[in-house]
């Protein structure tokens, strides 16, 4: 792993062990820290600002790693967190447009171009969570809070122009130097906890995460900048212990 990927993978730990130590330090009675293990099957989708390019459809992903909830004086209160691995993407096409060439030449493009993206997101959401009282052996509970997401790992689609061959295609190239490395994002959710036994429960709940930043950074198609946001909504379930 590279320095600087490095560098990307350690900063969202240490956001998350700073919060954990810091939170549990102010919590004084009750079960002040719950710890479990979370998967997310998402759905995700870019939404284009450049006029040259669309979205073109969702892109199924999958997110999963450790989630906590830090008690903020009562039980119906927490600040919810985690540390996540995010394997997720996103499709887009081209609109009729002018390109570039090596040349420096404009080119009249008016085949549509397909381009799919692959990325690897390190996830530390921040979220207040508000929880009812135990109904039976359920609890229900909504969130809502700040997400933040480097980008560790990137592939996709790239196109060049070619004296012989016309527009030439590269699948799977790595373009994470194209892509920003951060990504901020709203978090809205709800879901419900099923309790087993004693500090045992089961969670499942729905996310809907919508991108504030963009997902491309000094990334071209054939000399046009491209520009988009990032979104995505998921499917949780989890296991509190």
């Amino acid at each position: 792993m590279h320095g600087k990927t490095m560098t990307k993978a350690i900063l969202p730990i240490c956001t998350f062990l700073f919060l954990a130590a810091s939170t549990q330090a102010q919590s004084t009675s009750g079960q002040p820290v719950r710890l479990g293990i979370k998967a997310a099957p998402n759905l995700a989708w870019v939404k284009s600002d450049t006029k040259e390019l669309e979205g073109d459809g969702m892109k199924f992903g999958f997110l999963f790693g450790l989630m906590s909830d830090f008690r903020l004086g009562s039980d119906n209160y927490a600040l919810s967190t985690g540390l996540f691995m995010n394997v997720t993407g996103a499709n887009m096409q081209s609109r009729s447009f002018d390109g570039v060439d090596g040349n420096g030449n404009t080119v009249k493009v008016d085949q549509p171009l397909a381009f799919s993206y692959k990325y690897q997101f390190v996830e530390v959401p921040i979220t207040i969570k508000l929880k009812t009282n135990e109904i039976g052996y359920m609890t229900y509970f909504g969130t809502l809070g700040f997400g933040s997401a480097y980008n560790v790992s990137a592939k996709g689609d790239e196109y060049s122009f070619n004296d012989s061959q016309g527009i030439e295609r590269e699948e799977d190239a790595n373009v994470l130097k194209e892509m920003a490395v951060f990504r901020a994002s709203l978090i809205v959710g709800a879901g419900l906890e099923y309790n087993i036994a004693g500090n045992t429960s089961i969670m499942a709940g729905i996310n809907y995460n919508n991108s504030f930043t963009d997902v491309f950074d000094k990334s071209e198609m054939l000399g046009v900048e491209q520009h988009g946001k990032l979104h995505y909504l998921e499917l949780n379930f989890g296991v509190f212990f």
